[in-house]
């Protein structure tokens, strides 16, 4: 170990380059095996046929791509610049083409408006806290089991995983089995909750196989029901190897959902990482079976980064804002080999709809120099928890940006996390930040709309995991943004050293309808009986936006949606400084909100009119013609379309319900039966659009059971509406 340590100090300081390898992969085909509805409402908790978790608080090795004496021999180099104590608070450090200097507040309130006890100890640790948010519902999930919350924090079911994927794992793995790495998401874009767990067999000694365990909802409400694939995580396409999945990761875009992950040998060696590519009109169809995907990367066709080392945990974005903002296909990974490195890769699929696929390569460069991350110190122990290595945690998408979060250590910062920028346009780093004066890591992120195009995401960064107080000194292992301190030292029964296994990740979403971020992560509760606990903390910090008109104060229920409307220039107001929030909206000026908020300013149509009425030098003649070239609209007649008619919220549910969901199904979308509001009956033609418009929670009517269909929409109602549906 001694002479390892020394040959990687000597490395270390040998400079290198590379540049980027001009290699585009291709893909192979395989589909799942198993599939099974499954209803956590009215179905009773089975019995498991599956062996139990470990004894309480037992630990679970990590497992990095780099080989573990490397790993632990840069664990050990980065450690002798940790920190117990810092001089002041923390702080986020932005490099944005010139010197660095702390930001000011970002784009969410500094601390949470309420917070709950979440999940708590299972006998499994680490506790892989993640959280979702969708129209109704709080989702947690654990390393055992997932929670179902109301969004004022009352639990209303805890299922463990055992009994959710039952019915895919007693024929693909019906004894001794372990489920893992729970993640789970809401695709706001198309209103379906996405969840996913590796599961593989618990002896590790040899372990050859791994299935991947993805359940998706049928609407957008927990109660909607669910269906159960299992996937052979072993297989490379259809071959078969003796390869197991590990630090599976799951993102999506407004065409596919993407699954990637890395494959170990039996012996625990990493071999390579690879990517799963899901069509989304295949895995939110109810009718699916057997669930295709295309595969990039195997043991044949290893996926490389630009100085030629193998990449590793690579993770898909999770698109937010304007679905036709483009973000097809991107996944970023950081490196684990070759430490310190200045560059990420950024991974695109050309056409996820495409049979095969391929996918090119960017190499970022320009970073600061990062390794690993030290271990973090606890107050009172010896023992420090392991933070981890440098592989990405987060990636968001939002509007031609890249934004991504990853634990890192740096000599003068040596337990810390790092946010990246990524302009795709030119696939260049547009800004990097750091935290200052923290034991951070495993950070709770996501980016919500009131942030300014391309900026760093300041205030929201500062959540995590940490061992810092606010005022710099060393504490218990809790989490930061006033979320949840700390209430004891930290370690599990099994040995340890020489760090304690936490966190892995901490879970971070923005809510679809009221654009605050939801943030779930561990913290040390007091011991029982002399044992270690955990437990999982879970709170809400709502959204900030700048004032933009005077005829819109903060104190009305529309201020934030206005703003951030018009922060992404879908409206300029009725004038320069005002809004008209109460005016009708005209057919014309609807079109230009939906196609602004879909695509923004820049996109093509068809320059032969569609309609006799609207002529090309009419300045929504733009909008109106994409509207009608996008199927979303016929006119109100063969041949016009009434541009200076009103919008009945009726006609406005039909075409926001279609501007969201006509990519993927048309009209042919799943709504709930029963009826929602007492003036929209079953018989009316609007109805499916109404219904569906309510279950994404776009719309709680005019008032608790009416809709008002044939009321017409005013300004303010249109700022709801669209950030809901597009920005959000």
């Amino acid at each position: 170990m001694r002479f390892a340590f020394w040959a990687l100090l000597l490395y270390l300081a040998c400079p290198t380059s590379f540049r980027l390898h001009a290699q585009v992969y291709t893909s192979t085909r395989g589909t799942s095996i198993v599939s099974a509805d499954y209803d956590p409402v009215s179905q009773a908790p089975k019995a498991p046929v599956i062996a139990g978790p470990p004894a309480p608080s037992s630990g679970m090795p990590f497992l990095p791509a780099l080989p573990m004496d490397q790993y632990l021999a840069q664990k050990a180099a980065i450690a002798q610049f940790s920190q117990p104590s810092f001089p002041s608070g923390a702080q986020l450090e932005v490099t944005a083409g010139g010197p660095r200097a702390p930001t000011a507040a970002g784009p969410i309130v500094s601390t949470p408006t309420f917070s709950w006890q979440g999940l708590t100890d299972t006998g499994l640790q680490p506790a892989s806290p993640d959280i979702a948010v969708g129209p109704t519902d709080v989702m947690q999930v654990v390393n055992s089991s997932i929670g179902q919350f109301t969004k004022s924090g009352t639990m209303l079911r805890s299922i463990t995983l055992l009994d959710w994927f039952n019915d895919v794992l007693s024929s693909t793995c019906p004894t001794n089995c372990l489920v893992f790495d729970p993640w789970i998401a809401y695709d706001q874009q198309h209103g379906h909750f996405l969840f996913l767990a590796s599961v593989a067999v618990n002896d590790p000694s040899p372990r050859t196989f791994s299935y991947l365990l993805l359940s998706v909802s049928k609407g957008a409400t927990f109660d909607s029901g669910w269906k159960n694939f299992a996937l052979n995580a072993s297989l490379d396409g259809t071959v078969p190897t003796q390869n197991w999945g590990d630090s599976w990761r799951l993102g999506f875009d407004n065409e596919a959902v993407y699954l990637s992950g890395n494959m170990f040998d039996s012996s625990f060696t990493f071999q390579y990482a690879k990517i799963r590519v899901i069509k989304k009109t295949d895995i939110y169809n109810p009718a699916t079976a057997t669930l295709p995907y295309q595969e990039l990367g195997s043991s044949t066709a290893k996926l490389k980064n630009a100085d030629g080392s193998l990449a590793d945990s690579i993770v898909p974005m999770r698109q937010r804002g304007q679905p036709g903002s483009g973000g097809v296909g991107l996944l970023v990974s950081a490196t684990t080999f070759n430490l310190p490195a200045t560059f990420l890769t950024v991974w695109k699929v050309a056409d996820p709809l495409a049979t095969p696929l391929t996918m090119s390569q960017f190499n970022i460069g320009g970073l600061m120099s990062y390794r690993l991350p030290a271990p973090a110190p606890q107050l009172a122990a010896v023992t420090p928890l392991d933070s981890g290595d440098t592989r990405m945690l987060k990636v968001i998408y939002r509007n031609g940006f890249l934004y991504t979060a990853r634990d890192t250590g740096y000599t003068d910062q040596a337990t810390t996390i790092t946010y990246d920028v990524i302009d795709t346009s030119s696939m260049k780093i547009a800004s990097e930040a750091r935290l200052l004066n923290t034991n951070s890591f495993y950070p709770a992120f996501d980016v919500p709309a009131t942030t300014p195009l391309g900026a760093q995401f300041a205030t929201a960064s500062q959540i995590s995991g940490t061992t810092t107080a606010s005022d710099g000194s060393l504490t218990f292992a809790g989490l930061s943004g006033g979320l949840k301190a700390g209430e004891s030292t930290f370690y599990v029964l099994t040995a340890c050293a020489p760090s304690c296994r936490w966190g892995d990740y901490f879970g971070g979403t923005t809510d679809p309808i009221s654009g605050g971020l939801w943030v779930s992560g561990q913290y040390a509760k007091a011991p029982l009986n002399g044992i270690s606990q955990w437990g999982t903390w879970a709170g809400y910090y709502p959204w900030l936006s700048a004032p933009t008109f005077t005829d819109v104060p903060q104190s009305s229920g529309f201020y934030d949606y206005i703003n951030v409307l018009s922060s992404w220039q879908i409206t300029s107001g009725c004038s320069g400084t005002t809004f008209c929030p109460t005016d009708m909206v005209t057919r014309d000026q609807f079109a230009t909100f939906i196609i602004r908020a879909m695509l923004g300013s820049s996109f093509t149509y068809s320059p032969t009119p569609h309609f006799t009425d609207v002529p090309a030098s009419s300045p929504y003649f733009p909008f109106i013609q994409k509207l009608a070239d996008l199927g979303l609209t016929h006119g109100c007649a063969a041949t016009t379309y009434c541009p200076t008619g009103l919008v009945p919220r009726q006609d406005a549910a039909v075409l926001l319900v279609r501007a969201k969901l006509e990519s993927l199904f048309g009209d042919n979308f799943t709504y709930p039966t029963t009826q929602f509001f007492t003036d929209v009956p079953p018989s009316m033609p609007q109805f499916p659009y109404i219904q569906k418009m309510s279950e994404l929670g776009l719309t709680g009517g005019c008032s608790g059971t009416q809709f008002c269909p044939g009321s017409n929409l005013t300004r303010q109602e249109v700022a709801v509406f669209l950030d809901r549906a597009f920005l959000n």
